[in-house]
């Protein structure tokens, strides 16, 4: 995984803290702009971010991971007022949120959950986050852009993903990330979920 913070004390305690907890720590970043450049070039199961950094903050820096890659599972870590933050990384695709200065343990069980596709919200948030999370999931789907409305459009339609890298003039690796990236959009979990989705909510090619 790639871990960001540009304060070196905390850095190197969550590296020494993951990498007890069994974790490989393939990469760490001290801005927001190295925290994307190292996540591009080793592309980790988990990059962490925390939102407060120089150069481009946590959400920004996840933001342009997502845009670029679907490949890495994001946590971000908080202060207690990020609230905004959360909602906002909530309709990105982002699964993990932790409050920065929390326990330990916390941090780990993000990760855990981050990498099953599961939203972890730390118990610091979760009376006000938890019932915001709906709207907050409604609004991601909403925010599907064109292209991936066409890839689900096609998914739905039964099409293969060499189909649909036909259909559409690119490569099979950009419509596996954009399947991916459509999953983690819409908090689901395989094909099946896609088709039913689309049906649901009559995603056509109008």
């Amino acid at each position: 995984m790639v871990i960001a913070d540009d304060e070196a004390l905390v850095l190197e305690g969550m590296r020494a803290l993951l990498e007890r907890s069994g974790f490989a720590v393939v990469g760490v970043a001290r801005d927001g702009d190295e925290a994307v450049r190292v996540a591009q070039v080793t592309r980790p199961d988990v990059v962490v971010l925390d939102v407060v950094m120089p150069k481009r903050n946590g959400l920004d820096a996840a933001r342009v991971l997502l845009t670029a890659s679907a490949t890495s599972a994001l946590v971000l870590m908080t202060g207690r007022a990020d609230h905004g933050f959360v909602l906002e990384g909530m309709t990105l695709g982002v699964h993990g949120f932790v409050e920065k200065g929390g326990a330990a343990a916390e941090l780990v069980a993000a990760i855990q959950a981050a990498v099953r596709g599961v939203t972890y919200i730390s118990p610091g948030y979760d009376a006000v986050m938890r019932s915001a999370l709906p709207a907050a999931r409604a609004a991601g789907r909403r925010a599907l852009s064109p292209r991936e409305r066409e890839v689900l459009l096609l998914i739905a339609e039964g099409k293969t993903t060499r189909e649909i890298a036909a259909a559409l003039g690119i490569t099979r690796k950009t419509v596996e990330t954009h399947r991916t990236r459509l999953m983690r959009k819409l908090d689901l979990h395989d094909i099946a979920g896609l088709v039913r989705y689309a049906v649901r909510e009559q995603i056509t090619g109008a």
